[in-house]
């Protein structure tokens, strides 16, 4: 009787479950995008840097573009109340970081561009780049019209 009566239970108890799908596994995320690069990507050009020509600036827009957008993304940079050269040749503050603004500028707008501490070099080939000194010894800016660009180098130097 014991056992009748077990069997009887023995359907109540049974788990009726439909199959269990796999789980779908995540779709793997795409990879991270890399950063956009600054600059122009290109490798040192092999040039010495030396008996470099004063010709014509092939950058001389971009840069002046650049020093406009450093000072105003970093009006604490300069002192528009003063100026020497030119209306818009301001007082840097900041001679160190100011123009490295304007090397970034220039890189985010994909030139390579090196500051050595005297000049700025620019270049989007390696074929040639062009120098600038776009600060004055007493730490003004220098601009197109006080003589900012200084030579044009064969091959680039950097």
């Amino acid at each position: 009787m014991l056992i009748a009566l077990a069997f009887t239970f023995l359907p109540a108890c049974r788990h009726h479950s439909s199959p269990v799908a796999p789980e779908e596994a995540a779709p793997t995320p795409a990879p991270p995008s890399p950063a956009r690069a600054l600059g122009c990507g290109l490798p040192s050009g092999g040039g010495s840097g030396e008996d470099c020509p004063q010709e014509s600036p092939s950058y001389m827009a971009e840069v002046e573009q650049a020093i406009d957008l450093a000072i105003f993304e970093h009006p604490e940079m300069i002192n528009t109340q003063r100026a020497r050269g030119c209306a818009n040749c301001y007082q840097v503050l900041d001679t160190h970081n100011f123009p490295e603004e304007v090397a970034r500028n220039l890189e985010k707008r994909g030139y390579c561009t090196k500051y050595d501490g005297e000049e700025l070099a620019v270049k989007s080939t390696n074929r040639f780049n062009d120098q600038y000194d776009i600060l004055l010894s007493e730490g003004y800016i220098r601009r197109e019209t006080t003589g900012a660009y200084r030579a044009t180098c064969y091959p680039a130097w950097f």
